[in-house]
């Protein structure tokens, strides 16, 4: 995605950009970590896009540029974009978590909490929340998101190419929530020795997917969008309707099976992003 704003990324903002998120999300996550309240947890995932946004107004001011409020939004990744990838973004998660506990539920059926009861009335429970639940959600996922796909990901592109951008932002976005996998009591259910590279393993090709579809809509409004209904669908939904001791290796982000239903689903974004940026090229 390149940059059609009035920003730059040059490296003072970038260098204000991972500082300012490295050290405020610490003292963020120490503060839950030692039981801080559960508004930390908005606080925190909207500091990205404050670093991002402080680092624009550096580079507005380094540039002498003249401020325009959609030309700096534009530079967030803060566009208008096609509906359809609004849609992707929505059904997308779908896929890769449903499938999983679907499999789940199957072979451990004393585990899910609907067993026996006709799908007419699971639909009836679930429905609602599976959809309206995507709301709520974007105000605190448009906050990573601004930061990690709207300047993040552009501005690593500028510097090495699409490829390692995609890579080294998702990577950032994974350890990004290791603290509080390794001393919180996020994603509980699973040693620390389990969870942290399988949270991994799984996330890693969700940012990918992510930063693919970013890159492809020119926004960062899907970005947010898969954001939110990733956390909705997993947390509100599926796993709340499921149980088991085990349940955590198989599904949710630390799960073998969403492992392998997120990195299929990544390929495939891979091949089909790599495709348009070839055409963008020989258009150029």
């Amino acid at each position: 995605m390149s940059n059609t704003g009035i920003t730059k990324y040059d490296n003072k903002a970038l260098i204000s950009f991972f500082t300012l998120v490295i050290i405020l999300s610490l003292a963020a996550e120490a503060y839950i970590i030692t039981d801080g309240p559960l508004w930390m947890y908005f606080v925190l995932m909207w500091i990205p896009a404050f670093s991002a946004i402080i680092a624009s107004a550096i580079a507005l001011k380094e540039n002498n540029e003249k401020f325009s409020l959609k030309g700096f939004l534009s530079g967030l990744g803060i566009r208008r974009c096609r509906i359809r990838y609004i849609l992707l973004a929505v059904f997308i998660p779908l896929i890769y978590l449903l499938i999983p506990y679907m499999i789940y539920w199957k072979t451990h059926p004393d585990n899910f909490g609907y067993t026996g009861v006709a799908l007419s009335l699971i639909l009836k429970d679930c429905l609602p929340t599976l959809i309206i639940g995507i709301f709520p959600g974007i105000l605190s996922a448009m906050g990573e998101e601004i930061g990690w796909r709207g300047y993040m990901l552009p501005a690593l592109t500028e510097r090495s190419g699409l490829k390692k951008a995609l890579i080294i932002t998702s990577l950032f976005w994974c350890c990004w929530h290791l603290p509080l996998l390794a001393f919180g009591d996020y994603m509980a259910g699973a040693p620390v020795w389990y969870k942290l590279p399988a949270f991994v393993l799984c996330i890693f090709p969700v940012g990918i997917i992510i930063g693919g579809l970013t890159y492809l809509s020119k926004s960062v409004w899907p970005a947010a969008f898969l954001h939110a209904a990733h956390n909705n669908y997993d947390q509100a939904v599926f796993g709340v309707i499921t149980r088991g001791d085990d349940m955590m290796y198989y599904v949710s982000e630390t799960g073998f099976l969403t492992i392998i239903c997120a990195w299929v689903i990544a390929i495939i974004m891979i091949v089909k992003v790599k495709d348009i940026a070839a055409k963008e090229e020989n258009r150029i």
